[in-house]
């Protein structure tokens, strides 16, 4: 893809911005990119998607894709699935398979954040689906809170939540059979 501002170079900046009902994008190379920022036509790091392919700017700018810097050497740690190795994600933009979200977590997590503002979908789903994942997001999260408990030597508060916890294990024992 061509810059839209100069129509020389290729497009390794992709920006978007929705401004009280106005709608913004621009495909830009590097140098495009760099000169709107300076003059305040673009807000960096908002609605930007950029690829890792020039390196200083890239990395002042957006803090490098999936969090990481371009110029610092990466382990070589692959999908055990596709064999995707994190180079692959960088060049591409996207992941090979779902096996490497979970391959690749701690390098995809801070970005994953950035863009969607959580790194767990809470999209819509069916009533039935939603109940029993709030049940089981209750019950993890209860889970949790007493293992802190128990650290903190918190007795009282833990053996309220081991009451809870119980409790919606029951109710979900109870609605299995």
């Amino acid at each position: 893809m061509i810059c839209e501002k100069c129509k020389k170079k290729e497009a390794t900046v992709f920006y978007e911005e929705t401004i009280n009902g106005t709608k913004r994008s621009y495909s830009l190379c590097s140098d495009c990119a760099a000169e709107m920022e300076k003059q305040g036509e673009l807000s960096p790091g908002y609605g930007a998607f950029s690829l890792p392919s020039f390196g200083g700017f890239h990395d002042a700018l957006f803090g490098g894709l999936f969090g990481l810097s371009a110029g610092k050497p990466q382990q070589k740690k692959t999908c055990p699935q596709c064999g995707a190795t994190m180079d692959d994600l960088r060049a591409n933009g996207k992941v090979g398979c779902p096996e490497c979200y979970t391959a690749f977590r701690e390098e995809l997590d801070s970005t994953i954040r950035s863009i969607h503002g959580n790194v767990k979908h809470v999209g819509r789903a069916p009533a039935r689906f939603r109940q029993n994942r709030e049940k089981a997001d209750r019950l993890a999260t209860l889970k949790r809170q007493l293992k802190e408990a128990i650290a903190e030597e918190s007795f009282e508060r833990a053996a309220t939540l081991r009451d809870e916890i119980r409790a919606l294990e029951g109710n979900s024992a109870k609605e299995e059979s």
